[in-house]
């Protein structure tokens, strides 16, 4: 067999690895959250830098990190780490508490959250302060990143050894920001329709669990690389406030909740028989995913070349 230059050996081993990892590991399923990435980096703007444009397959491969992360042998990064996976819209208080310490403060004092009664951060999720989290972080990267010098071999190996860390925290946010596009990864309906909520309908609740369904088999059966990309526009939008962006993101994806469990009423995802109708509206949603996150690092990026903001540090009580 012939020898591979070493970045497509690179490239081949992450496909392989991909390929081989459990699908119950993923949100959207592996090839989901693939064709994101890929539909978001093909509508980056020429403006952003080269190393982060050309990083493709790096991104692709890392946009799926933080579910490598959820395994047996890693319970304390799981509970830290797991809960930006999902978030339940319909139990948050709005507008969303400034940082994640206060919204877990005001769930205890509102009486939504007791851990004497078992409860756990889980049982809400806090994917918007996930994406608030590693944005600032990217910012800061990117911001590094350009005032770094190249004019010595030192400096130039460590200003690429940066670019790595960044491509690393852009692909992690890129996963909370994904999820967040898929409706019941935004709703308390996450396993199965809640049974603290009425069911006059009659959907499918946890003992017939539709998440697995239809993030994972429906998706891969069903949707190609194609479907996703024509749908993400090429101008990238300038967002605000990164959580009342992450808030309004969210709120719009929750909109989409009962859709998922009407058809899953009608016939089960996963069961190849699911409507036609049903594979635009899942298009649509990974599409608001590679779009939400093109603009969440183009922004970072913009953000970064603008002056830092005044740090205002508490003093200790």
């Amino acid at each position: 067999m012939p020898h591979l230059p070493r970045l497509s050996l690179i490239i081949s081993l992450a496909a392989v690895c991909s390929a081989l990892a459990p699908a119950s590991l993923h949100a959207w399923g592996g090839k989901g959250h693939d064709m994101q990435a890929r539909a978001a980096m093909g509508v980056l703007p020429d403006d952003m830098p080269a190393f982060f444009r050309g990083a493709t397959e790096e991104i692709a491969f890392l946009i799926s990190e933080p579910d490598r992360w959820r395994t047996a042998e890693q319970p304390a990064l799981n509970e830290t780490t797991g809960v930006n996976h999902t978030f339940k819209w319909e139990l948050a208080p709005k507008p969303l508490p400034a940082n994640r310490h206060l919204f877990i403060v005001e769930l205890v004092t509102k009486m939504k959250f007791d851990p004497s009664q078992g409860a756990t951060v889980r049982d809400f999720g806090t994917a918007p302060y996930g994406i608030q989290e590693w944005a600032e972080m990217l910012t800061g990267a990117f911001r590094r990143w350009r005032a770094m010098k190249e004019t010595t071999p030192q400096e130039i190996a460590i200003k690429r050894m940066h670019e790595h860390s960044i491509l690393f925290m852009a692909g992690v946010l890129g996963h909370w920001v994904t999820d967040m596009s898929q409706p019941i990864h935004a709703s308390i309906h996450v396993h199965g329709w809640h049974p603290s909520v009425p069911n006059p309908q009659g959907y499918t609740g946890p003992d017939n669990d539709p998440h697995g369904r239809y993030e994972g088999k429906y998706v891969d059966r069903v949707i190609a690389p194609q479907d996703v990309a024509a749908l993400v526009d090429r101008k990238p939008r300038l967002i605000g406030d990164w959580l009342r962006e992450a808030e309004t993101y969210i709120a719009a994806t929750n909109s989409h909740v009962e859709q998922v469990y009407i058809w899953d009423k009608q016939v089960l995802f996963g069961s190849g028989k699911e409507p036609a109708e049903a594979k635009p509206f899942t298009a649509a949603r990974l599409a608001d995913g590679a779009r939400m996150v093109r603009d969440v690092w183009y922004t970072a990026w913009m953000r970064s070349g603008t002056p830092v903001p005044t740090f205002e540090r508490r003093a200790a009580p």
